[in-house]
């Protein structure tokens, strides 16, 4: 019998509350993603990513509404089947169940066996893409939505530290576009070596609650990336 997830009930704003209103409900309730509704229709989904554009944008007072909000990918069935299927197909990293739930790669992450994957971290990761300490956050923006990601690692030499989406949209009130990465990065890395067995790298970035893993190399100012989507692509191929 496949696996359900049942993932967290929708958190939702209205479609006239203004970016400001879903980055302070973002911050406050610890998500990536806000349901806009208007009388229980699902308009979109007001993301992370949507959150730093007019972070970079400067245009933190426009109405949800008027933005290009994130279309809802619904499920029928919440099994983990269908859902990493639709995740993959769609390119998504969440789905909506029943109308009230919404699945996250998170969610998928760590509702799924890992006792029988033996793959090492090597076989899924990837190079990052880094930048150094003194780039301007603007400029962190603008490589996270052209290259599609939420990571960078911070290096100068070695890895100093890094910053996800979500650092900069939870701080949309106390930063500008001039201000360096330094400023707000995260120094208490979770890191982990090419050669460590994948249900091992999952247990860790459960445990420290974060969505990526850093794996750090010989070379200077390279570092490697292990990603919650790495891993939901990795299932994918288990369970075809």
């Amino acid at each position: 019998m496949s696996v359900q997830i049942s993932g967290s009930e929708i958190i939702s704003l209205d479609p006239n509350a203004y970016v400001t209103d879903a980055l302070y409900f973002m911050r406050r309730n610890n998500v990536r993603r806000l349901v806009v509704s208007n009388s229980n229709n699902i308009i979109g989904i007001f993301t992370i990513e949507n959150g730093i554009r007019q972070i970079l944008e400067n245009r933190l007072e426009v109405r949800l509404n008027e933005l290009k909000l994130k279309r809802p990918i619904f499920i029928e069935n919440n099994d983990v089947k269908s859902i990493v299927r639709t995740m993959i197909n769609e390119n998504s990293d969440f789905v909506i169940y029943g109308g009230k739930y919404i699945i996250t790669e998170k969610d998928v992450v760590r509702s799924f066996n890992w006792s029988s994957v033996k793959e090492n971290i090597e076989s899924i990761s990837k190079d990052a893409i880094v930048v150094q300490p003194f780039t301007k956050i603007s400029t962190c923006i603008e490589i996270m939505l052209k290259n599609n990601i939420r990571h960078l690692p911070v290096v100068n030499g070695i890895a100093l530290g890094i910053v996800s989406a979500r650092d900069i949209a939870y701080s949309y009130d106390s930063i500008t576009g001039n201000m360096i990465v330094e400023k707000i990065m995260n120094v208490n890395l979770v890191t982990a070596d090419d050669n460590n067995e994948i249900n091992e790298a999952v247990n860790l970035m459960m445990e420290r609650n974060v969505g990526s893993l850093i794996i750090k190399t010989s070379v200077k100012n390279k570092v490697k990336i292990l990603t919650n989507r790495d891993l939901i692509k990795l299932i994918f191929s288990y369970i075809l």
